[in-house]
């Protein structure tokens, strides 16, 4: 339960918050983005699933402008 991951939240754009916004269980994490942090195994994990909802979303939406 207490093990630590390392993750890297890439930069963002120059006007994007220079921070990485995740919420577990109601439980806030905020990282800096551009730098390695060290985050609970379930929020490294939240944070791929995002990650690949994000993918599959931007997918579906060229998908759709494809058509």
């Amino acid at each position: 339960m207490n093990e630590r991951i390392e993750v890297y939240i890439p930069r963002g754009a120059d006007r994007e918050d220079p921070n990485f916004f995740v919420a577990v269980n109601g439980v806030n994490y905020l990282l800096p983005r551009g730098k390695k942090s060290m985050v609970p195994r379930f929020v490294a994990e939240e944070i791929e699933r995002s990650e690949r909802a994000a993918d599959i979303f931007y997918e579906n939406v060229d998908g759709m402008k494809n058509k």
